[in-house]
């Protein structure tokens, strides 16, 4: 007689904490390797603003170009599939990096070819990931998963600068690309051993199959259908473009480079005390799990990152100020983005999520690429000019940031920080906007198709279902 032993693989939360230990292994060399490789860039550049803009701008330009179409596959097939497709292209642009670094054949454009891989790689990982908790997690938990991952974002950040700066010196970028392929590899094993349920499906997700082209405009057609929730995409569009322009690698490094006589690792000191006030909230969320009205405080925390958190770090001109910066603009990051992603899993139904979630990151940050551009273009070209000795904004605003280096940069992202805070007020004044969390309905209470035929289930396996007669 054979016996047949069955292996459970860990889901819910535990399976969720498995995942979330491989992302933060390879999260924390990702971290390394991002600002090791703005070193590598600025070193072979001379500091040039333009050179640390097109690499971010390839990087977040692929993403946008893909992320409406990563929706569709993250929608048909298997999340945890697309799921894996991030770490797979991230290791692979790993290897291509390192191979060149170690032949000594390592040049400027061959970081561009690796960005657009990141990219596109991340494209698949933003939908899926969020997608993934609606099936993995009861709704009344959502919180606390979505606190859970923001911790991703935030914990490798506090050691990542320190250990990018001792590596780099130590073992150099190919050890740190070394690292990365390692990382890689303990994120995608830790993703196959754990159980990511099938999505169910709902008549809302049935009606919305068609063409491909055409389902990869659902989301954004669905955000537009409703006004409450194309406001709230609007508050993240225009406030991601000034955020975008004042926090990119381009402005921060910039304008800490220029103001320190050429040494931008202060740049990563404040980005790490960032990261461990962002990590603090995202463990108190998790710890809590519950917002009561996700909108108001997405609203909130536009309103107090930018009025006293980018405003501080245009003014700042030594370290302890930039911080005290950092630390506020951050610490309201997970809040913002908790506070969206549980009102998205909340709101939407499930087998259309990785949809709508990709639509409402495209158009929430459809403006990202062409930041970092932008803030090289108007810090280089217009305010350092303007904020020079002599220059002609410097009887108006050089009491506030200063004269001389830098101080073009610190008034433009002082500048995008008024502007983030008056995006921030202009949704709290509109009801659509303010209460949407209230007007839209739960997906829960829209009609849900019973006992759906899993995609992967042969003809063999249906089960037999025999016409019901209604009385």
């Amino acid at each position: 007689m054979n016996s047949v032993i069955s292996i459970s693989r860990p889901r819910g939360l535990q399976g969720l904490f498995i995942i979330w230990l491989g992302q933060m292994v390879s999260g924390t060399a990702s971290s390394i390797a991002f600002f090791a490789l703005p070193a590598w860039i600025l070193g072979r550049t001379q500091s040039s603003g333009n050179a640390l803009g097109s690499w971010e701008s390839l990087y977040f330009g692929s993403y946008l170009l893909m992320i409406l179409f990563a929706g569709v596959f993250v929608d048909r097939y298997p999340r945890k599939a697309m799921m894996l497709v991030y770490d797979i292209l991230s290791l692979a642009a790993a290897l291509m990096l390192l191979i060149l670094e170690r032949a000594d054949a390592l040049a400027l454009w061959h970081l561009y070819l690796a960005a657009i891989f990141q990219g596109v790689g991340y494209a698949f990982q933003s939908p899926s990931y969020s997608a993934a908790i609606t099936t993995m997690v009861s709704k009344k938990n959502f919180v606390r998963a979505n606190g859970f991952i923001a911790l991703l974002d935030s914990a490798p950040g506090i050691i990542g600068p320190v250990l990018a700066v001792l590596l780099f010196r130590g073992v150099g970028l190919s050890g740190i690309l070394a690292l990365n392929l390692l990382s890689y590899a303990v994120s995608i094993a830790a993703l196959l051993i754990v159980d990511v349920p099938l999505t169910p499906h709902t008549q809302e997700g049935e009606q919305a199959h068609g063409e491909f082209f055409k389902e990869a405009m659902y989301g954004v057609r669905y955000i537009l259908k409703r006004p409450g929730l194309l406001g709230v995409q609007l508050i993240f569009f225009f406030g991601n473009f000034f955020s975008g322009v004042a926090l990119s690698v381009t402005s921060l490094f910039t304008m800490v480079s220029l103001r320190t006589g050429g040494d931008p690792s202060n740049a990563g000191t404040a980005q790490s005390a960032a990261a461990f006030a962002a990590l603090v909230v995202g463990i108190f969320l998790t710890v809590v799990g519950g917002i009561r009205r996700p909108v108001r405080a997405i609203l909130l925390g536009w309103i107090l990152s930018s009025l006293f958190g980018l405003t501080l770090l245009g003014i700042g001109q030594l370290l302890i100020f930039w911080i005290i910066a950092a630390v506020v603009d951050a610490a309201f990051e997970p809040v913002v983005n908790v506070s969206l992603d549980s009102f998205l899993q909340t709101k939407i139904p499930p087998d259309v999520q990785g949809r709508v979630f990709a639509a409402s990151d495209f158009l929430a940050q459809a403006m990202i690429p062409l930041t970092p551009l932008v803030a090289g273009f108007l810090g280089e070209g217009i305010f350092e000019p303007a904020m020079a000795e002599g220059g002609q904004l410097v009887r108006y605003f050089g009491w506030i940031v200063g004269t001389g280096p830098g101080s073009g940069f610190g008034l433009m992202i002082f500048l995008c920080g008024i502007a983030g805070t008056l995006i921030g007020l202009s949704g709290y004044l509109v009801r659509a906007i303010r209460d949407v969390d209230v007007i839209l309905p739960d997906f829960d209470t829209l009609p849900k198709i019973k006992n759906p035929i899993k995609p992967e289930q042969s003809e063999k396996q249906k089960p037999d279902i025999k016409p019901k007669v209604e009385n």
